[in-house]
């Protein structure tokens, strides 16, 4: 084989395995680095709506004992009401009576 068949086919050889090594990089590794990016903002994103929804739990954990507190103050005012509306009638019936 001739010096120059043997360059040829060398350099033939390279631009062979540079287009394949070009064609493997954008076919395969460039759409495995762009999920890569987007299983990252994903994950950043879940995050965040974990933390987000943690705070949303401890608050609403926190208005429903502030409800359960208010239903308490409510339940033992409308006994005072009561109360003191059979005062109030008692108080009429004695004025009557009068």
């Amino acid at each position: 084989m001739e010096q120059t068949t043997f360059l040829g086919l060398l350099i033939g050889a390279i631009v062979t395995l540079l287009t394949i090594s070009t064609a493997v990089t954008s076919l395969i590794v460039r759409p495995i680095i762009k999920l890569n990016k987007s299983i990252t903002k994903l994950d950043d994103s879940i995050r965040h709506i974990l933390d987000d929804n943690s705070v949303i739990r401890k608050r609403l954990d926190k208005h429903g004992d502030q409800i359960d507190e208010n239903t308490q103050h409510l339940i033992r005012h409308d006994k005072d009401i009561e109360r003191h509306d059979k005062e109030i009638e008692e108080l009429k019936k004695k004025k009557e009576e009068k």
